[in-house]
């Protein structure tokens, strides 16, 4: 353990141990074009922001100036060790590109492009600006990977910006006053443009009271957007800008039998794990719950022949938020080799501090924490992992799914009914313990989604509407949904899986997994979030992913003998915190000193004390607004600071 928290001692406050700026970690792009600013200030803001990128590709680091831009790029080498430099140029020196990501499918591209191409490295950089500058913008829509990149056009002065179908690659933007800059991070964003002071978007924050995140395309600050998933975003040189959908599925029904269904899906996911193993010139590992999700791909990674699979987890000392058991039980059936650690409370703290600043904005998922810990654990071993991540929104995996048809059930009862059932749950404290690990905590859960009203499904709320109000009461209007890529689905399951698929997926899982990952310079590849996978699942009767009240029968039927038979009959977990047990302590303490210290915003103190008060007493549960108190008020300190 000793190793391991020096490690992640190392990586958080300051920069990289010497183990590790060796290599790891995925890339970080930077774009400044700022024709007021002299060479000079501009190559400085653009060192500042790759200083601040460093720990998203420690492999080397480039920078390419022109007359009133600069472009730049750190690295974490993946795939052609030896070349994939960037920025890279064509060979007239009309186009720069900086790019962050990878492209599964570049050799069959790049076989596409010989007879109009000079190639000079084997990277799929290069494979991306040869397809660009011959093709246009519409080549991305033949790429498969994960992506955020910039173009420039020196000629004409024109950009082209794009983020990958799912937004697994982070990118943000701001223009003002003829100046525009981008880059893969918030951090890094405002070290390219330093005199604009941090400053909320109101829309912004009423989101993320709402459900723990900025929606797509925006940010909580003013001034600051994101390209969307999925979407090109063109800069002319007269200031013109326009963003636009490159992909959208068809949800046109499949009209082939279950049986069927799931021989394709096991094909299909198989295909999809020796993809991400095959495109790499480095080991590739996986994290490893005991989950169906990370199992089913370990299990898919183990039989492809490519060696023993190193796999990772970690876990805290609470019981119902530990994962090692089963985790270990996993690795054991699968013989891979496997690492478990335990999360020390000090660590933990550390981590809680640091990660809103590194985040950029405030961020209401708590298993970030865990997320960055696991990655840490990976990364003194591998540089790329391989994650379960995407299989609960297209399988129906969530606990939320099967709340919304059981409540479909419970309001046929009589309201007297109901009303005595609700008043019992209610009436005893509501437990501190993840709701997979206890009853009472499911039925406290579920009185709350009973008597949600039916708004039009966004995302999952990160808080009940009566605690919203006593917390940041007087919230404004949040941003408005950007256009559904199919048409609006009546029925409400299926519409949730959607939603999901859209909002809570890109804004607040994949966010989370790249900067806990990058945090610690390694690449994350997600299998069920493979192009062809998503677009055939996505056209199935949402009724094949359900079995009674449990979710994922299609993917049961798929993998079922090929993955451990324990994995079914677990209850989901999920990778979340203890944060109600930290609230208790350590926690609570510090979210009162940030209180006491700071003006808080849209906050209400005397609130936040008063929910922070009967939580401590053991009277109700409120670690979610306390957490998503504790990260705003974090961040608008470190902001202040």
């Amino acid at each position: 353990m000793d190793g391991y928290g020096a490690l992640l001692r190392s990586a958080v406050p300051d920069g990289i141990d010497a183990r590790r700026e060796a290599a790891f970690l995925m890339c970080g792009i930077a774009f400044l074009r700022a024709p007021a600013l002299s060479p000079g200030e501009r190559r400085e803001r653009m060192d500042a922001a790759l200083q601040r990128l460093k720990l998203r590709g420690p492999d080397e680091s480039g920078c390419f100036a022109g007359s009133d831009f600069v472009a730049g790029h750190t690295r974490l080498a993946i795939i052609d060790l030896k070349g994939g430099h960037q920025p890279i140029r064509d060979p007239s020196g009309r186009w720069v590109l900086v790019f962050n990501g990878e492209i599964y499918n570049y050799r069959e591209l790049r076989a596409r492009l010989a007879g109009r191409w000079d190639f000079r490295d084997d990277s799929d950089t290069e494979v991306l600006l040869a397809g660009l500058v011959t093709e246009g913008a519409g080549f991305v829509e033949r790429l498969d990977g994960m992506w955020a990149f910039v173009l420039h056009d020196v000629a004409s002065g024109a950009l082209l910006l794009s983020r990958d179908r799912f937004g697994k690659k982070p990118l943000y933007y701001r223009r003002e006053h003829g100046l525009f800059a981008c880059a893969s991070e918030l951090p890094a964003l405002a070290a390219l443009v330093p005199d604009a002071a941090p400053t909320e978007d109101a829309a912004g924050i009423a989101d993320y009271f709402r459900y723990g995140y900025a929606l797509p395309g925006t940010t909580c600050l003013a001034g600051v957007r994101e390209v969307m998933p999925a979407h090109t975003l063109r800069l002319g040189a007269d200031g013109s800008m326009a963003q636009e959908r490159y992909w959208a599925p068809s949800v046109e029904p499949w009209t082939g039998s279950f049986g069927e269904a799931a021989e394709q899906v096991r094909e299909l996911l198989t295909q999809a794990v020796r993809r991400r193993q095959l495109a790499s010139d480095v080991e590739v590992g996986a994290f490893l719950s005991g989950g169906v999700d990370s199992t089913t791909v370990c299990a898919l990674a183990q039989a492809s022949g490519f060696g023993r699979l190193r796999t990772f987890t970690a876990g805290f000392a609470e019981p119902t938020f530990d994962e090692r058991a089963p985790a270990a039980r996993a690795a054991a059936e699968l013989g891979t080799l496997h690492t478990a650690e335990e999360i020390s409370p000090d660590i933990a703290a550390t981590l809680a501090t640091e990660l809103p600043r590194r985040m950029g904005q405030p961020f209401g998922d708590s298993s970030l924490v865990p997320s960055a810990l696991v990655a840490s654990v990976a990364a003194q071993q591998v540089k790329v992992v391989l994650t379960g991540d995407g299989s609960d929104e297209i399988f129906g995996g969530y606990a939320r799914y099967a709340g919304r048809l059981l409540r479909q059930r419970y309001r046929r009862l009589p309201a007297p009914l109901r009303s005595i059932i609700e008043r019992s749950v209610l009436a005893t404290p509501e437990p501190y313990a993840h709701h997979s690990g206890s009853l009472l905590k499911r039925a406290h859960l579920f009185v709350r989604l009973a008597r949600e009203d039916r708004d039009a499904y966004i995302g999952p709320p990160a808080i009940r509407k009566e605690t919203l109000a006593q917390l940041v009461p007087g919230l404004g209007a949040g941003n408005s949904m950007p256009d559904l890529p199919w048409p609006e689905d009546p029925d409400e399951l299926r519409h949730m899986l959607m939603m999901d698929c859209l909002v809570y997926l890109p804004q607040d899982i994949l966010q989370k997994v790249d900067r806990a990952t990058m945090m610690f310079s390694l690449e994350a590849r997600s299998p069920f979030l493979d192009k062809a996978l998503f677009e055939f699942v996505i056209r199935l009767p949402r009724q094949w992913h359900f079995s009674g009240l449990r979710g994922k029968r299609l993917l049961r039927a798929a993998m079922e003998g090929r993955v451990p038979d324990f994995i079914w009959d677990r209850r989901k977990q999920g990778f979340a915190s203890p944060v109600g047990h930290w609230l208790r302590n350590w926690l609570g303490d510090e979210l009162l000193a940030l209180v006491d210290a700071n003006d808080t915003g849209v906050v209400d103190a005397a609130g936040l004390r008063a929910l922070l008060s009967e939580h401590r007493a053991g009277r109700a549960d409120h670690s979610q607004p306390l957490w998503l108190s504790y990260s705003y008020l974090r961040w608008r300190a470190d902001a202040a600071g």
